[in-house]
């Protein structure tokens, strides 16, 4: 099945591929442009993928490194992260819920119980290093669908942090497991849908997270 998928994609693009499957919960599609071939690494999910993703493929190969990657790509990536599970790589003992100031787990259970009717069966864990120094950016909390696994950034397991604010940043990310993403027409991935930001504002600290975000940026931000 490899060697024919290869053999189409080089007829398509008319080059020299050097093709490997993957399976892994990261990097679906990776491309690298060679003088004397081009690298190609897709994930499994291609090997089932329908005519016009594999045509929209062949396109974006041949098409070299000034090309974005096309809708049907996207969609279809998108689609089949959606069904992937690679929850069996998290390795448990690695999980860290207990903080110095804040435990996860009583807080994840609670909101489960109180906006999910306790169905999340998804994972959390403490990420990152308590480092207060002023960032461009920081990610608070992350969601991998892939792994079932909220990620949450030990910059909030801090006394000045209040806890309504750490949960509803947990509760954020919780909601990202039940309000998938989709790929817009435009090729923009629409990542908190408008289901999403409906429901976000269902947390009873919604308006008091915002204004004391709003109110402490100076303290993670330049």
């Amino acid at each position: 099945m490899i060697s024919t998928l290869q053999e189409e994609l080089e007829i398509s693009c008319g080059q020299k591929l050097k093709l490997r499957i993957n399976d892994n919960h990261s990097t679906m599609l990776s491309v690298r442009w060679e003088p004397d071939h081009t690298r190609v690494s897709l994930h499994r999910i291609f090997l089932e993928a329908p005519r016009n993703v594999m045509e929209a493929l062949a396109c974006y190969i041949k098409g070299g490194r000034n090309i974005s990657l096309p809708v049907p790509i996207k969609a279809y990536i998108e689609y089949q992260m959606q069904r992937l599970d690679y929850s069996h790589v998290v390795k448990k003992h690695e999980l860290v819920t207990a903080g110095q100031h804040y435990h996860l787990q009583p807080i994840y259970d609670r909101l489960n119980q109180e906006y999910f009717l306790n169905e999340l069966n998804i994972q959390i864990t403490w990420y990152g290093r308590f480092q207060r120094r002023f960032r461009s950016q920081v990610n608070f909390g992350l969601y991998s669908d892939a792994l079932k696994l909220v990620k949450i950034h030990r910059l909030l397991d801090h006394s000045d942090i209040p806890e309504y604010f750490l949960e509803f940043v947990i509760y954020h990310e919780m909601l990202h497991s039940v309000c998938l993403p989709f790929v817009k027409e435009n090729g923009h991935t629409s990542v908190h849908t408008p289901e999403f930001k409906q429901r976000e504002k269902e947390h009873k600290y919604f308006d008091e997270a915002h204004i004391w975000l709003k109110n402490n940026k100076h303290r993670f931000f330049r």
